[in-house]
């Protein structure tokens, strides 16, 4: 389970020590070496000013957190910053960032499900014609042609299971429109580990979390419950292959604590959760064709990328390693420990200039481990990593986990 969230002038944050631990690893202080735009320095300015009728320059500070969590793991007292950093951007009556009406577009397009889908439609017939080596391909971060084995690949809504379902599979929008691999992929994985197709809820949406961190609480709110309603005809375990989804659906207990007719839903919701790394690592293969049954013979190099959303809450980074592990791969990771890809959700579009710069801090770093392939769980940090090692010649392939592990199959 995630960690609580209140949505409310009243988070807990007032008893800061100063003491600048959340300075040292905060992804935004480090490239821009600004004191007002670490933790202790947004936790000054929210005591002291309130959020109604602010200033551009309070709203510019405000919006400059990629609510990583990073902070909090580094509090002594364990200040979590994330919830008021939330309200804030709730009450704050400016448009802020450098593209803060694309921003506001995209929240707006996750959070409507009738305009995700017609959106997506479009984008589909585009992504068709677009050649692999063209640059809008490469801006929008899509991969060249899948090498997954297609004619094993099913991609079923279904309103109902089947008696043959072992397990329920919650996509994410980005794998569920513009990079349907990484679905078809996570299919092909399960059907050959438990030796039956996940059941595929045509109800399903966006997870809720761009709207939650861009203060859109009744966002947010509904999708939630779009969510829960859509899972709610059978008690299978929920798989989802993206690490932000999973980080934000186990908040949905938290989310909905104040509504009594959704309450419970949500806590039985958030407990038949599965993180996909974890899920996979702890099955035994049924399939002697597994990627996982260790016979895999090319040695390839591969750096994981810990998603912020699982490096800090709740602390997964040992499972997507021991899958590697397993599959035959060998592991590179950086001397100096995980860092942040500056995604953040919708801040790479509100402050694109600052997520390049993180992100470009993180490459700089990796280029000293010559893998051979990158690959994370997180459908923001594949796009912003991707869109990255494009600038490099030649560039490092980087794969969703489940499409590298799908493509070890032999056809």
């Amino acid at each position: 389970m995630g960690r609580l969230i209140f949505l409310s002038e009243e988070a807990n944050v007032t008893h800061c020590a100063k003491c600048g631990a959340c300075t040292a690893v905060c992804p935004v202080y480090r490239v821009t070496g600004r004191e007002s735009l670490t933790a202790r320095g947004k936790i000054h300015l929210l005591e002291r000013l309130p959020t109604a009728n602010c200033s551009a320059r309070y709203a510019d500070i405000i919006s400059k957190c990629l609510l990583c969590g990073a902070c909090q793991a580094a509090c002594s007292r364990g200040i979590d910053l994330i919830p008021r950093i939330v309200a804030a951007r709730r009450d704050l009556p400016l448009l802020v960032g450098d593209h803060p009406l694309l921003g506001r577009l995209v929240e707006k397009t996750l959070s409507t499900p009738v305009l995700l889908a017609a959106v997506a439609d479009l984008g589909a017939t585009i992504q068709r014609l677009l050649p692999n080596n063209s640059g809008l391909r490469l801006r929008l971060g899509l991969p060249p042609e899948s090498r997954i084995p297609a004619a094993k690949i099913t991609a079923e809504s279904q309103q109902a299971p089947s008696p043959q379902n072992d397990v329920a599979y919650f996509s994410g929008c980005l794998a569920r429109y513009p990079q349907p691999e990484i679905s078809h992929a996570t299919q092909l994985l399960l059907t050959q580990h438990l030796g039956s197709k996940p059941h595929i809820p045509a109800g399903q949406v966006c997870c809720g979390q761009a709207a939650y961190s861009g203060g859109k609480q009744d966002d947010a709110i509904q999708l939630a419950k779009l969510n829960i309603s859509a899972f709610a005809n059978n008690d299978l375990p929920i798989l989802t292959s993206c690490a932000s989804c999973y980080h934000h659906l186990s908040l949905y207990p938290e989310l909905l604590q104040d509504d009594k007719e959704w309450a419970e839903r949500a806590r039985i919701f958030a407990d038949r959760l599965r993180e996909f790394s974890t899920f996979f690592a702890d099955l035994t293969p049924k399939a002697a064709k597994s990627p996982l049954a260790g016979n895999k013979l090319d040695k390839k190099t591969v750096f994981y990328h810990d998603p912020c959303h699982l490096r800090f809450h709740p602390q997964i980074m040992e499972p997507p390693r021991r899958l590697l592990t397993k599959a035959g791969f060998l592991i590179h990771n950086l001397p100096q420990g995980p860092q942040c890809c500056g995604m953040g959700g919708l801040f790479h579009l509100a402050q694109p200039q600052l997520a390049e710069k993180i992100r470009n801090h993180l490459l700089t770093d990796l280029e000293q481990l010559s893998v051979d392939v990158i690959t994370t769980t997180c459908s923001g940090c594949l796009l912003q990593l991707r869109t990255g090692v494009r600038q490099k010649q030649p560039p490092t392939k980087v794969q969703h986990l489940a499409v590298l592990l799908a493509e070890q199959l032999k056809t």
